[in-house]
């Protein structure tokens, strides 16, 4: 290449013009297909540019026409290990420290490159090596440092990591390595303070992931959240950082700080599953038990075979008294892990607030085979429901006795339920009903009668549910309507009310009880 020629070319490289560059050196080798030296700057220009296919094949070109250049072995040696290619690198690394043995870099690269092979013993020796001719290189201290402490040689991995400092105080990976090794020798805040530099060096490298980790092992939650603090400042739409702090806030028991963290973590990443179940086992944690619903509703949505959130989120449906959602929701968990014991026995519980006795006590009785450890908590909770259910089967047989009762008939449990009702024998009447709506699932009557006992003992949200059910099933009914009409009613549903005492009526047009209920709601709206 002419002088001037040569003169454009650096410029453009000092002005960070790679494409041109590299086309002049292109152009140059066509004028002189047999220069090495203008393969070996085209190389380093491709390597510069990240075109390392091209690199390896402009430095086998170099080598081809120079093989004693001990700078294009290296250059090669160097592309082929971050390529992968270990072996063939350090080869390569191998002949550049043969041709030219005398300078400290090309030791360097042929142990780091051996390095990634585990060959530390002859890594150690290659560094020394290079530290005889440059025994004030921070890169050569460090590496060595490194290899020490691959060998678990930690004094010596020590002294060599602060050697490197000691020339270069600027370096976040020494850093990183001398809290490494101080982690392991167990030196606290010396593996704080390193990581804590580190940071400050260097605000978005490992070196804060490294140091959260280590407040989290050592349990130092307040630095934890201090820390977290600053990087939320730092990167304010990061959804995981504020999921971290929230953690950390967990781990305080400051409940409600740790609600806004997850919250504003579930702005940023609104279906990240576990930002969702970790904001709603929080808001449990404050009793906030309807929005806890809420949320585990959407966190088992993306997460729908976790059987751990299904089980607490059956467990805040039970809080609001969600009795029938509450057991579908224990029963998926029990689909999803059959194993867990704990999950069967809170089934059971929730059957026993709806009087489903027989269902009760077979949860009982897998919750006890499952945890036979615990009996003395389940033995007395399935004890009961067995005596509710002989009760039930001692009022099935004096009910019997005088009328014609067919045990596989819907009908026969709603005649059950009604007569049940009638005597005030409230509970045995639900367990009768709701065996009625098993055995048919399509009865109007049964859900209906179910509905008015619920409301009878001041239920209305099971009574609810039963009215809207009855509704599907049959639609053309005033009563039904007008009775549903009333739960909501007395929920203080009043709009809702009104709108169903409307439909009673519009079936009905002569309805009085619809009517009055209508007059009962507007005034009850007057008062509010």
């Amino acid at each position: 290449m002419s002088s001037p020629y040569f003169e454009i070319t650096d410029q453009l490289l000092r002005n960070g013009s790679l494409e041109e560059a590299i086309a002049n050196y292109h152009k140059a080798i066509e004028d002189n297909p047999n220069s090495s030296w203008l393969y070996q700057n085209l190389a380093e220009a491709l390597t510069e540019q990240g075109d390392r296919s091209q690199a390896v094949v402009a430095y086998q070109k170099a080598i081809a026409l120079n093989p004693t250049s001990p700078w294009c072995y290296d250059g090669l040696g160097c592309i082929l290990l971050q390529q992968g290619q270990a072996e063939d690198a350090i080869a390569y690394l191998r002949k550049a420290v043969e041709l030219y043995p005398g300078f400290y870099e090309f030791y360097n690269n042929l142990g780091s490159a051996l390095t990634q092979q585990d060959q530390l013993e002859e890594v150690i020796a290659i560094f020394d090596q290079g530290l005889e001719l440059k025994p004030h290189d921070p890169e050569l201290h460090h590496n060595l440092g490194q290899a020490f402490a691959k060998k678990q040689q930690w004094q010596e991995a020590l002294s060599h990591y602060h050697q490197a400092l000691e020339l270069n105080p600027y370096q976040v990976d020494t850093y990183l390595g001398l809290a490494s090794v101080q982690e392991q020798l167990g030196e606290t805040e010396e593996t704080l303070a390193n990581y804590r530099r580190a940071c400050e060096l260097d605000p978005n490298s490992i070196a804060y992931e490294r140091l959260t980790a280590t407040l989290r092992k050592l349990q130092r939650w307040d630095e934890l959240v201090d820390l977290y603090h600053r990087l939320c400042q730092m990167n304010p739409n990061s959804a995981e950082l504020y999921y971290s702090l929230g953690q950390a806030l967990t781990k305080q028991q400051h409940w409600q700080k740790a609600v806004t963290a997850f919250r504003r973590a579930c702005e940023l990443d609104p279906n990240s599953a576990a930002i969702l179940h970790h904001l709603a086992n929080t808001l449990a944690q404050l009793h906030q038990w309807s929005e806890a619903v809420e949320v585990y509703r959407k966190t088992v949505e993306l997460a729908p075979d976790s059987a751990e959130v299904y089980h607490q989120f059956g467990h805040a449906l039970a809080q609001t008294q969600q009795w029938e959602e509450a057991i579908a929701t224990y029963k998926r968990a029990c689909e999803i892990y059959p194993s867990s014991g704990i999950v069967y026995f809170h089934l059971g519980q929730a059957q026993v607030s709806l009087y489903l006795w027989e269902d009760a006590i077979a949860s009982y009785k897998k919750a006890l085979e499952l945890l036979p450890e615990q009996s003395v908590e389940i033995e007395p909770q399935l004890e009961s429901a067995l005596q509710k259910q002989r009760q039930l089967q001692d009022a099935i047989f004096s009910y019997s006795l005088s009328h014609d009762f067919k045990s596989g008939s819907s009908e026969g449990y709603e005649d059950l339920g009604q007569a049940l009702r009638q005597q005030g024998e409230t509970e045995k009447a639900i367990s009768a009903l709701q065996k009625a709506c098993k055995l048919n699932p399509n009865s109007a009557v049964a859900y209906h009668r179910l509905g008015h006992t619920w409301s009878a003992m001041g239920r209305w949200e099971q009574a609810i549910a039963c009215y809207r059910r009855a509704c599907e099933i049959y639609p053309s009914s005033p009563i039904i309507y007008c009775h549903w009409a009333e739960a909501l009613e007395n929920q203080g549903l009043f709009q809702d009310a009104l709108t169903y005492y409307q439909k009673a009526i519009s079936l009905q047009p002569d309805f009085d009880l619809a009517y009055e209920g209508i007059s009962h709601v507007a005034a009850k709206k007057k008062a509010h």
